[in-house]
């Protein structure tokens, strides 16, 4: 987990994905941004849609 000056929180995953989440600047949302290790197109696309789901998933459970 990262903290930067910028106002973001940034987490990194074992497989070297990560998941950014910091507050819009201009309206009250918060801005969610997902990366993936490069590997072949399908599983980039894969991995990415797993990471994206899990996340928030765990969001609605904590703000349930």
């Amino acid at each position: 987990m990262d903290l930067p000056s910028s106002n973001m929180l940034k987490f990194w995953l074992q497989d070297g994905s990560w998941f950014a989440i910091r507050p819009s600047g201009t309206e009250p949302k918060v801005k969610f941004y997902f990366g993936v290790k490069r590997r072949s197109e399908s599983e980039s696309e894969e991995g990415l849609k797993e990471i994206q789901v899990s996340v928030m998933e765990a969001i609605k459970i904590i703000f349930k």
